[in-house]
């Protein structure tokens, strides 16, 4: 017999069990898990014209040259573009754009794992001690960050020091500190929602004002080229929420849940973790426990001494008396000139993940969310819960 055909199902099999082999993953011990977004939205002036576009590299540990230009870095999230109205809560593994929302992102990374229920692979696992951190400008091209020429690798907006403790979760921003300066700054907030006790059956969410000092007093009260003069919170606001249900394209507010008070949104640069609120999962007592419905969720912010009883009709106010932002489905209500925010979220439920789990599809879990206002812009960041995989 031909030696040649004798071996050649032995070189088939090895090739095959080759091919099948897992990626192997360098394992970090005692990681931190980190997530950032670019926040900065620079007004752009006669004075500020020339300054450089807020399209960043973020640089963990970087290697400098002799005149301050980075030529590598321990970690490196590139092509940091501004961040999206809504930080989903899984990653799009799938997706191979280049340019980032936020980062980890679509970058292939090693993901941080399920910690006490929550789905955390939106966040990277990271090095825990301390770190230099840059954030740097670079050109609005594809050409990775040390790839591109040294002039090119344009300048510092931000460099600081950060001390990561093992097992903690980090949100990281890039903020702008003071309105009339646009100095960027960095700011890290260690998330406690990992270890407080939330039920199963309650959506969480707390409110954050992240917006530059004196933006309140000095920027525009209107935005250019829009009729909308409700899209500035004052230092303290006042939060009550109502729960919609979508019936025949129109939002319907469930019993019981229309304006019910909630708790405030303060403005405050320090990162500290603010209080949560909550609202059941299920609160229309008609739906099956299962899939919510068609819903979505409203938050409105009032000035002290203002209610949504007493503020009916909330377009003709003045500036800093009230604003709202809605998620999820809310049908033609979307064209309503009271609602000047809208951030989609899950397209059917809003703060809510509705998904095939098991035998059911959809079915409904609650979340923990974070609502921050920044300098006239909502954004909203979904944590999902551990949930049982489809069955086909």
């Amino acid at each position: 017999m031909n030696n040649k055909y004798f071996l050649l199902p032995l070189l088939l099999a090895a090739l095959f069990f080759s091919s099948c082999r897992k990626t192997e993953y360098v394992e970090l011990n005692s990681p931190a898990y980190l997530r950032v977004f670019n926040c900065l939205d620079f007004t752009t002036s006669l004075d500020n014209k020339d300054a450089p576009q807020p399209f960043l590299a973020f640089l963990v540990d970087p290697v400098m040259d002799d005149y301050g230009v980075p030529v590598s870095a321990a970690i490196t999230g590139d092509f940091l573009d501004q961040r999206s109205e809504w930080a989903r809560p899984y990653p799009d593994a799938a997706s191979n754009v280049l340019w980032q929302k936020e980062y980890p992102g679509t970058k292939r990374v090693l993901a941080a794992p399920i910690v006490n229920g929550y789905d955390l692979s939106s966040w990277a696992q990271v090095p825990s001690g301390k770190h230099r951190i840059i954030f740097r400008t670079r050109p609005l091209n594809n050409r990775p960050y040390f790839e591109l020429d040294k002039i090119e690798r344009g300048v510092t907006l931000i460099d600081t020091t950060i001390d990561l403790s093992a097992g903690e979760v980090y949100t990281m921003h890039a903020l702008i500190a003071e309105y009339t300066s646009q100095r960027p700054f960095m700011y890290l907030r260690k998330e406690t929602f990992p270890q407080q006790p939330f039920a199963d059956a309650t959506v969480y969410v707390n409110f954050y004002n992240l917006s530059a000092e004196n933006f309140y007093e000095k920027a525009p009260n209107a935005v250019p080229n829009a009729d909308l003069s409700n899209s500035k919170l004052r230092d303290t606001m006042n939060v009550y929420y109502s729960l919609n249900k979508l019936e025949n394209n129109t939002l319907k507010p469930l019993p019981g849940y229309k304006g019910v008070p909630m708790g405030q949104v303060i403005h405050s640069l320090e990162p500290k973790v603010a209080p949560y609120y909550s609202f059941p999962l299920f609160a229309d007592t008609s739906s099956n426990k299962i899939f919510t419905g068609n819903m979505s969720q409203l938050f409105g912010f009032y000035a002290a001494g203002f209610t949504p009883e007493n503020l009916p009709y909330p377009g003709f106010i003045p500036v800093g008396v009230y604003s709202a932002v809605i998620m999820g489905d809310y049908g033609s209500s979307g064209r309503n000139f009271y609602l000047p925010f809208k951030v989609k979220c899950d397209l059917r439920t809003g703060l809510v993940v509705s998904i095939h789990s098991g035998t059911d599809n959809p079915r409904s879990f609650a979340t923990v969310n974070t609502v921050e206002y920044i300098n006239r812009k909502f954004y909203i960041t979904t944590i999902q819960r551990k949930f049982a995989p489809p069955v086909y």
